[in-house]
């Protein structure tokens, strides 16, 4: 669908109220919410999301996740579907996406039924077409399961809302409160949240799934028992706040069985990992070693991006370890007369580099990284094992 036309068509709205026609056009029709017919391109299944009470159509990995989550049921199709229709219009996919927001679908109830809307309504209207397009391009740039995605990793998609939360269905975690914005996924979000909610709360993401054997002590989340993922939990001991994040999942929660609500804003990007004209997005798990830098032969470190000309700049990395550890960067290298006293790292005794080390716990956040190098660190030679999500680093 030719989304400008769609827009022009959304400002003749209150022309054609003011001369008291009831409205009748396509875009009507259209909108109208999909049932448990809708079919899905090869490759995707159909499931129906229990807290929004529609269907939707995701990969067999998302389904499998969702479902031990308790948040979507799989629809099995017949014989008898599968022969109608196979995929859906460009128009009356976005058209659907959008009456999935109960305001969007109240205001389309207005108009199918003849009655006069606001131009607040009409502004609503317009910015709901605006954001699937949005969407539609983010799906074009970043294809799914993409081997070598193109494309810049920049925030294109925004959800809003008001939630209540549920009680967590994470193993060990039955006392907490959990409220899930972003559900889990095989892409990786990046993005920024800005909440207001009924209690202090904490920030969540998942990075995963990881291999049972990757685990190491590290703190995990399961529904199952046998999917893991590496949790990542930011407490500021705050009802309100704003927080970048990078993961497989994102969401709101709380240590104790009372249930909170809470309104919240998120812009993100939803793609791949992979290498970015102007970003990479990356997931792994690091086993760390014994430091190679002179003077640090006790210490255990894990390298995730190793040593270059170029700075990385920009970006976020969320992480996951099996106990305490230090960030790591790593500025230069540097001529002798730059030392100056200032603590450095060499591995060889003649390349030096200068040392940044940021104290932190067994999970976290860094924002807007920069440096030639990043690594987790630990100042014993015990070893240790962590999960790491970064992305926007370029």
């Amino acid at each position: 669908m030719n989304y400008k036309i769609l827009l022009a068509s959304l400002t003749l709205i209150p022309i054609i109220l003011s001369l008291g026609i009831i409205p009748n056009i396509s875009l009507v029709d259209a909108f109208q919410p999909k049932d448990s017919e809708t079919q899905c391109r090869d490759g995707l299944v159909l499931v129906f999301r229990i807290s929004s009470n529609n269907y939707v159509c995701v990969s067999e990995a998302t389904a499998d996740r969702w479902e031990a989550l308790g948040i979507a049921e799989r629809v099995e199709q017949t014989e008898e579907t599968m022969t109608e229709e196979e995929t859906m219009t460009e128009e009356e996919t976005m058209q659907e996406a959008m009456s999935d927001d109960p305001t969007i679908a109240k205001i389309l109830e207005k108009i199918e039924n003849g009655e006069r809307i606001s131009a607040g309504e009409i502004q609503m209207l317009k910015k709901a077409a605006m954001e699937e397009s949005a969407e539609d391009v983010i799906e074009e740039t970043y294809p799914q399961g993409s081997i070598d995605p193109q494309g810049t990793a920049s925030f294109g998609l925004h959800t809003t809302g008001t939630i209540t939360s549920m009680q967590d269905p994470g193993i060990g975690h039955e006392s907490h409160q959990l409220a899930i914005i972003l559900p889990p996924s095989e892409n990786i979000y990046v993005g920024k949240i800005t909440y207001s909610a009924s209690q202090p709360v904490q920030y969540v993401t998942l990075t995963g799934p990881i291999a049972e054997e990757d685990i190491g002590g590290q703190p995990t989340w399961t529904a199952d028992g046998e999917t893991h993922y590496a949790l990542t939990l930011i407490d500021m001991e705050l009802a309100s706040g704003g927080w970048f994040f990078a993961g497989n999942a994102l969401a709101l929660h709380t240590m104790n069985p009372t249930p909170f609500s809470s309104s919240y804003s998120v812009v993100y990007a939803d793609v791949p990992p992979g290498v970015y004209s102007k970003g990479t997005v990356s997931t792994g798990t690091v086993h760390s070693i014994q430091d190679p830098g002179i003077g640090h032969e006790n210490h255990s470190i894990a390298l995730i991006l190793a040593p270059r000309d170029t700075p990385y700049t920009g970006g976020v990395i969320s992480y996951a370890a099996s106990e305490d550890v230090q960030l790591v960067a790593l500025v230069g290298p540097l001529a002798d007369d730059e030392m100056l006293g200032q603590p450095t790292w060499t591995a060889d005794g003649e390349t030096h580099y200068a040392l940044t080390l940021i104290e932190g716990s067994n999970m976290g956040v860094w924002n807007t990284f920069s440096g030639n190098a990043l690594a987790l660190h630990t100042a014993n030679p015990d070893g240790f094992t962590a999960s790491y999500t970064l992305a926007g680093l370029h």
